[in-house]
């Protein structure tokens, strides 16, 4: 969405043109201090320390009295050991183009305060994976040194948008600066970290200084949304005081905005959509039938390119290729045709940040669903891989803006409204595991057969491989893949069947099922006149949670889910089994009703010896004080691994 905003005229008031931007001025003053910064122990201890970061956005008047935007960064860093000088020694620059570099310069001060620096000449471009990048080496850099860093270039003039205070390593002080005319009025939120935020005007300008001050290096975690628990301040322009003070870009507007948008064409391509509905026989059917149908045509037909413009629906099917907007605009069409009730959802991922329906920015606004009020279900017209009723994980849990048709008169309005996108429940989401084994004659192997069921977000991680993977040898290689990681590397199998894995018919709305003979050798191990049976190691591999520092970020387990496994494990006659008790384990939050837990049993019947065990996440999020159990939870799946019985006969 955010490429379609332009500076709307509302804007245009001033004819007089803007002096120099305030960061050239702050060029012009600025000297090199080639004086180090005296570090705490706890920074001496890190890898660098970002001393300075200042940010200042600039809304001004060319000199051609067009409106635009010019940003300053300014950093200063210390650098304290090799992985510093690794991550500083190039800076990738914000600039898809050479011509929009206004003023470059880097230098790093040495230790003995010798001074090196590099500007706009030394600019190159490197490609990597088809995308070219400006980058600039930077000379002298060394451990006990430092970098400072000045530049200033031309961006998009967007009236909303976000920028990470946050780094790798600590931050001292970062300082956004959003410098504007003074009727113009931006407001500013920070999140994840408190912040100061302030507002002055000067010589027909208005500042508005948001400020933080310590903030610790971001570090990688499992299960966690670190993009989204980064601190950042987000910007909107709120009023322009010299057209009044209505608020500008609300919810509503949005609403407006996009609806427009999504629908342009919208006649001029029914006669064209219309003649597919009639062909795919679509026309007609009951609307989940039709809606359905229609997908699976789209789905088909119509390839998703991200860097295309957004075209009409009857531009959409010549072309048999559209972006995500143009997808959008082709079902709304076919809806429309179809006569179907729909609203446009329009939000955010919340592994990118959790949408904040207090702050009307459209910072929030990138991602399209749509809704089905009668039915209560989700659409995703841009993802391949997903089918109506499901949309990306993230997606759930996440506020976002609901715009639906409204008839005022003989007009049909939009009508926006902030409303959550429900959670998919545990059971939606299954991974389980059932499986029947014996021993071998000769008490070498194991040998049975094994079936994994897969449902709802579990079930999408592996059934659109085999929906688009049509070669033989490549579908082999995904199942010996699958099966492996399924039980263990060193596993023989035989008579593989796979079920339910065609996105467009019933089987997408069924569990993927995949079962196989198998037999195992590393389970068993002889022990003079004994045999350990290694039992822990039949429900495959584990993941494991160390803790390398103190925990940042809440928990996201994505969706809630569980895995349900069922071992029947027919022990040889004339052997007595040892060890049974260590397969009984309760590891809970310890709550009357549990929503997170490892729980694990056993029955012995005759020689039939029946595991059970039934490991769940039924609540998505989860705050930080409960992070320790948790990881005993997550670890216990891990530690059941460890559970070896001892065979040995009577």
């Amino acid at each position: 969405m955010k490429h379609f905003l332009w500076i709307a005229l509302i804007l245009i008031t001033a004819t007089s043109y803007a002096q120099d931007v305030a960061f050239k001025k702050i060029i012009a003053n600025q000297k090199v201090d080639p004086t180090l910064a005296t570090l705490t122990e706890a920074e001496q201890s890190e890898s660098g320390v970002v001393l300075k970061n200042q940010l200042f956005i600039e809304y001004t008047f060319d000199s051609l009295g067009q409106f635009s935007c010019i940003q300053g960064i300014y950093k200063r860093i210390r650098i304290n050991d090799s992985k510093a000088i690794e991550m500083y020694n190039k800076i990738i620059l914000p600039v898809p183009n050479t011509n929009d570099l206004l003023y470059l310069k880097a230098r790093s001060i040495s230790k003995n305060g010798t001074v090196k620096e590099v500007g706009l000449e030394a600019v190159k471009e490197l490609e990597e994976q088809g995308r070219v990048y400006k980058i600039l080496a930077v000379e002298g850099i060394e451990a006990g040194g430092e970098l400072e860093y000045i530049s200033l270039f031309r961006r998009n003039s967007t009236l909303f948008g976000s920028e990470i205070l946050q780094s790798d390593i600590p931050v001292r002080t970062s300082e956004l600066k959003i410098i504007t005319p003074s009727y113009l009025q931006f407001e500013a939120k920070v999140y994840n970290a408190p912040a100061t935020i302030g507002t002055d005007t000067l010589n027909e300008k208005r500042t508005t200084t948001v400020l933080v001050n310590n903030l610790k290096p971001i570090h990688e975690e499992k299960y966690a949304n670190i993009k989204a628990n980064l601190v950042r301040a987000d910007y909107k322009l709120s009023y322009n005081l010299s057209r009044g003070e209505e608020r500008l870009y609300t919810w509503q507007s949005a609403a407006e905005t996009f609806f427009d948008y999504l629908r342009t064409g919208l006649e001029e391509s029914k006669k064209a959509v219309d003649a597919v509905l009639v062909k795919e026989k679509i026309k007609g059917l009951a609307p989940e039938m039709a809606i359905k149908k229609f997908e699976n045509y789209a789905k088909t037909n119509i390839a998703v390119k991200e860097e295309e413009d957004a075209e009409t629906a009857s531009a959409i099917l010549q072309k048999q290729y559209a972006s995500k907007a143009g997808m959008m605009r082709l079902y709304i069409t076919a809806l429309e045709s179809l006569n179907i009730p729909y609203e446009i959802v329009v939000g955010t991922s919340r592994a990118s940040a959790v949408f904040d329906k207090e702050f009307d920015s459209w910072s929030f606004l990138d991602e399209y669903l749509l809704y089905f009020p009668t039915t209560k279900k989700f659409l995703d017209p841009g993802s391949p891989i997903l089918r109506y009723g499901m949309v990306d994980q993230f997606m759930e849990g996440n506020y976002a803006l609901f715009i639906k048709k409204k008839k005022a008169g003989t007009e049909t309005i939009p009508e926006g409204e902030i409303r959550l996108i429900p959670f998919s429940t545990i059971a939606d989401n299954h991974d389980d595991l059932a499986m029947e084994v014996s021993f071998s004659p000769t008490m070498d192997q194991v040998q049975g057969k094994v079936t994994r069921q897969m449902t709802g977000h579990q079930a999408a991680q592996l059934r659109p491989y085999y929906h688009f993977v049509k070669a033989e040898e490549e579908r082999k290689n995904l199942t010996n893949e699958i099966i492996k990681s399924t039980l263990k590397p060193d596993v023989t199998y035989t008579n593989v069947q796979i079920k339910n894995t065609n996105l467009n018919s019933d089987e997408v709305f069924k569990p993927f099922i995949l079962s196989t003979d198998m037999v195992l050798k590393s389970v068993l191990e002889r022990a003079g006149k004994k045999y350990l049976f290694k039992v822990g190691e039949l429900i495959g591999p584990q993941v494991e949670m160390y803790n390398e520092g103190a925990r940042q970020f809440s928990i996201d387990m994505g969706n809630a889910h569980s895995y349900k496994r069922v071992m029947k494990i027919r022990i040889p006659e004339g052997y007595k089994v040892s060890g049974l008790e260590s397969l009984k384990r309760s590891i809970t939050d310890g709550k009357a009703d549990p929503i997170m837990g490892f729980v694990s049993d056993y029955k012995m019947e005759g020689n039939l010896l029946t595991v059970t065990i039934d490991e769940y996440y039924k609540q998505v999020l989860q705050p930080l004080e409960t992070y320790d159990i948790f990881q005993k939870i997550i670890n216990a799946a891990a530690d059941f691994n460890k559970v070896t019985l001892l065979l040995e006969k009577k």
